[in-house]
């Protein structure tokens, strides 16, 4: 058991105020790094990332270099305040407002399952915990999926200043199979098999 200071509401505020003290150039290196330390493929595979907001590290260079691969990319978008769906992006369109200040395909777009899933997040731990916002949408969604037999790999982008200790789950709390920083990819036990399909090197 996490001692009891190690709330996720606590690691959460902890982790975002490290990870908003950050200087931009450091933000900047940090996202380019990400590219330079992914051993990841997905061609032919449909993956998801995201629209930073705030001091989320920016996933746009490791996106770019993804696609160049012929990979589909699919982005978030919230149909109301619990609901999280994922819908193709055709970087030939604008993206539109979709909910919690960021950016996402229209509706016109097809939804899809992605095979990969690059979430952003506030915390991670060592254990392939993640702490998001404190809305649920990742673990709802993925919650579906998995219910329709649809098991993508799950893997957090993050700075390495997002660690924080082990803490106490809940039993929604969908573990991340790895984590990707600017120092490289980190795949937890639980994830080996799931993510190895992913690999460059396999």
């Amino acid at each position: 058991m996490a001692p009891a200071i190690w709330n996720k509401q606590n690691l959460r505020e902890q982790a975002l105020e490290k990870r908003d003290g950050l200087a931009m150039p450091d933000r900047y290196s940090a996202a380019q790094g990400l590219v330079e330390k992914a051993p990841i493929k997905v061609a032919e595979k449909c993956f998801s990332a995201y629209h930073a907001i705030g001091s989320e590290i920016d996933p746009a260079p490791l996106v770019a270099a993804l696609v160049s691969q012929g990979s589909r990319l699919a982005l978030p978008v919230l149909l109301d305040q619990t609901t999280m769906v994922f819908r193709r992006w055709d970087p030939g369109k604008s993206l539109v407002p979709v909910g919690f200040g960021t950016l996402g395909p229209d509706a016109d777009q097809p939804e899809m399952f992605p095979d990969l899933i690059l979430a952003p997040l506030a915390a991670f731990s060592s254990a392939g915990q993640r702490i998001g916002y404190g809305k649920g949408h990742y673990d709802r969604c993925l919650s579906k999926m998995h219910a329709a037999g649809h098991f993508p790999g799950f893997v957090g982008l993050a700075f390495e200043e997002q660690e924080v200790p082990p803490f106490a789950t809940e039993a929604h709390d969908i573990p991340l199979h790895g984590v990707l920083t600017p120092s490289g990819l980190r795949i937890f036990d639980h994830g080996q098999e799931v993510l190895a399909p992913f690999l460059a090197s396999s």
